[in-house]
């Protein structure tokens, strides 16, 4: 791996970190522009590597104290049936096609992350029960974008958690966290059994990542979540026109 790899590996795990979310988007494109793997296996791969460093995030602060599980089980049941048939759709699409339909949610994530609705939504939530067939089909529709983009769908997870009766942000990152690691590890499974899984430079990643989920740790407690999220929806900004110029370069 080159030196921006190594310098850009660690984000993965840093944004994950920090907003339960973003991963796969830095992902994707690292294994597909950046090691020139191809979009198939760098979402499948990507999907690996989210499914990890979520995990790892989520021990790193005995976060599960904080899930509420009958709301997690219906979520996490449409998030595995949805990830299953977004791979499934994947692995049928063309590679210019998954690529446009990347970038324009990215795109529309860093819009997301700058709204006012999203800030309302933080604002406004509290706990109500859960109402187990919403929690299932908004499982199903994040395990869908999480199979056919290779992302893990935490930008869509949290403020759904949020309106489906979690009560705050932290809560709903946690919850995040884990509905990550069960529609990724789903989702990945799908799309090795027809493709080969480069083991090393994922592994490599992942340790990474890791690396990166911790300094995320360290960094939360220091700024402010607006002042993170305006940072983190120009990078998505860049990343997504990069998608596009590749994708499109590549015709």
């Amino acid at each position: 791996m080159s030196l921006a790899l190594w310098l850009a590996a660690p984000m993965i795990g840093l944004v994950l970190s920090l907003f339960a979310a973003g991963g796969g988007m830095i992902a994707v494109p690292l294994l597909s522009f950046g090691m020139g793997m191809p979009l198939k296996q760098a979402i499948a791969t990507s999907l690996i590597i989210v499914a990890c460093v979520s995990l790892i995030a989520l021990l790193q602060k005995k976060r599960w104290r904080l899930i509420e599980w009958q709301l997690h089980r219906f979520f996490a049941m449409g998030g595995m049936v949805g990830g299953f048939a977004g791979a499934s759709l994947g692995l049928y699409l063309p590679d210019s096609v998954q690529a446009t339909v990347f970038a324009v949610l990215v795109l529309i994530v860093a819009w997301w992350m700058h709204s006012d609705r999203m800030k309302q939504i933080t604002t406004h939530a509290k706990t109500t029960p859960c109402n187990c067939r919403y929690s299932m089909l908004a499982g199903l529709l994040t395990g869908l974008v999480t199979g056919l983009l290779g992302v893990g769908g935490g930008f869509l997870i949290v403020p759904l958690l949020l309106m489906l009766g979690v009560a705050n942000y932290q809560s709903a990152v946690a919850h995040s966290l884990v509905l990550i690691v069960s529609s990724s590890l789903v989702a990945a499974l799908r799309y090795a059994d027809n493709l080969d899984i480069a083991w090393q430079p994922t592994l490599l990643i992942v340790a990474l990542a890791a690396v990166g989920a911790w300094l995320g740790s360290l960094i939360a407690g220091k700024y402010s979540s607006e002042r993170l999220q305006k940072g983190f929806s120009l990078v998505l900004t860049i990343m997504a026109g990069w998608v596009l110029f590749r994708a499109f370069n590549d015709l």
